[in-house]
């Protein structure tokens, strides 16, 4: 596709049709509604002890209010609202990218668009990083990820397969692969393999960061009075089930120090990069065995630790997740409250921090870390009152560039995205102006970050970036 450069004065064009056509407030919100009892013939909500309080947390709610809060999806007016937020468009002002160009000639529209070939189409369906960021700023609540998501679908290639693979069928074999891939010498590396092994290179077990945070106090009482003991599982999702199961082991040690009732559940992947991909059923199959897997462990709280995986379980309970999933509309709305953050388990924690840390740290806040009715980043949250002025985040939330199956589509853009990212983390730490004194040291609290953000790290500032889940750092002996 030609390069296309963004024009304001098409901007005001369509903002006068959109004013015109639409009359009505489009960012009206209904009223979220109260999450229903359990169903008849069922535990209660709490899955052991009747506690009502386990729905009015306001992160484990959140999926509910973002299900009852969500903005009717009607057809593109090319307003240009999502051109402020989109990742691809501000690294590249390539108008094409955009997600007004992708609604556009994707449809439905209320333009005439010139007719696609199928392989035009197919380059467009994967040229999205599908981190949503343009859905949370569109008045008329268009989707791009899903458009892109059913192009995909409709126009499958190789990449697909091999994706498909990756998740479902090589997952147990990740570490393997993390190992493996520090191995295999750069000037060998397929050209569209490369991003994807410098993220697996970064999951090492030996390439995580030394702990240096010891929490002193653990909000025991306030999770008691939330939870009682009902059970608390764990999602670990592929990366902390695979190549970095010290973020699981840190999990389930903070988890011990709420003196929560821990259970385990057999899950597989989220399913959330499958549907990214175009792989609706194979998404559909994770949603199903995961239910399940929560079923059988009798509903407990469902905690987790990546932004994205958090993302992909609310998502569950999301209109047109796919049939089949919950017994009832009870049971569904039960998963949405019990879907958890675990930092929004730890408000109220304190720590201290050992010697030799760095004097700065650097937080990446992921596309997915803020959900509809969140009150706010809890992970950045946590780190803020645990590290005080040494965490320093960019002004400007920056999309890291993974994108899923980007990394093999177009990973030239994936990189792009991700060097804006690392430039917006250096105008905060300022490790490029002065590496002798402040190093590239970043947290953050996605699995699908910490690879990109290795893969895409700066060179030639004097000193190795060194990226990591906030987990890495709590020390647990």
């Amino acid at each position: 596709m030609p390069n296309v450069k963004h024009d304001d004065t098409h901007d005001a064009k369509t903002n006068d049709t959109f004013d015109a056509q639409n009359n009505e407030d489009v960012n009206g919100v209904p009223g979220a509604k109260a999450a229903p009892a359990a169903a008849s013939g069922e535990k209660p909500d709490a899955a052991s002890n009747g506690n009502s309080n386990v729905a009015s947390n306001d992160n484990s709610n959140a999926n509910h209010n973002a299900k009852t809060n969500a903005k009717p999806e009607r057809d593109c007016v090319l307003c240009g609202c999502c051109l402020e937020l989109c990742p691809l468009f501000a690294a590249t002002n390539r108008e094409e990218l955009s997600p007004r160009a992708k609604a556009l000639l994707s449809g439905p529209s209320k333009f005439t668009a010139a007719t696609l070939d199928d392989d035009a189409v197919a380059e467009l369906a994967s040229l999205c990083l599908a981190c949503g960021k343009c859905e949370k700023l569109c008045p008329q609540g268009v989707s791009v990820p899903r458009l892109v998501a059913r192009l995909r679908a409709e126009h499958p290639d190789f990449r697909q397969w091999l994706w498909k693979q990756w998740v479902t069928k090589l997952q147990p074999c990740w570490s393997l692969a993390a190992k493996g891939a520090g191995l295999i010498p750069e000037a060998l590396t397929p050209a569209n393999l490369g991003l994807a092994l410098k993220g697996l290179r970064g999951l090492r077990p030996d390439n995580g960061l030394r702990p240096w945070l010891t929490v002193t106090r653990f909000p025991v009482e306030e999770f008691r009075q939330q939870y009682g003991e009902r059970p608390v599982v764990l999602f670990d999702g592929c990366v902390g089930s695979g190549p970095r199961k010290a973020w699981g082991q840190a999990a389930r040690f903070l988890l011990r120090g709420l003196g929560a009732n821990l259970a385990e559940a057999g899950f597989s992947c989220c399913g959330s990069t499958l549907g990214v991909a175009g792989l609706p059923e194979d998404q559909l199959t994770a949603r199903r065995a995961n239910v399940e897997a929560w079923r059988k462990a009798d509903r407990p709280l469902l905690v987790t630790y990546c932004a994205t995986c958090r993302k992909g379980l609310a998502d569950y309970a999301a209109p047109g997740a796919g049939a089949g999933i919950f017994a009832n509309s009870d049971e569904e709305a039960l998963w949405a409250a019990s879907v958890t953050p675990l930092s929004g388990l730890l408000s109220g924690a304190a720590g201290k921090v050992g010697r030799g840390v760095p004097t700065v740290v650097g937080w990446h806040r992921p596309c997915h870390a803020v959900l509809p009715g969140d009150p706010g980043d809890a992970d950045c949250k946590l780190m803020s009152s645990l590290l005080g002025a040494r965490l320093r985040t960019p002004a400007k939330a920056n999309c890291c560039g993974f994108g899923g199956i980007m990394q093999l589509s177009a990973p030239e853009l994936s990189t792009q995205v991700g060097q804006a990212c690392w430039n917006g983390l250096d105008g905060a730490l300022g490790f490029t102006a002065a590496p002798e004194v402040v190093s590239a040291y970043v947290l953050t609290g996605c699995s699908g970050c910490v690879m990109q953000l290795t893969a895409t790290a700066p060179a030639g500032h004097g000193q190795h970036a060194q990226v990591g889940h906030w987990l890495e750092i709590v020390k647990t002996d």
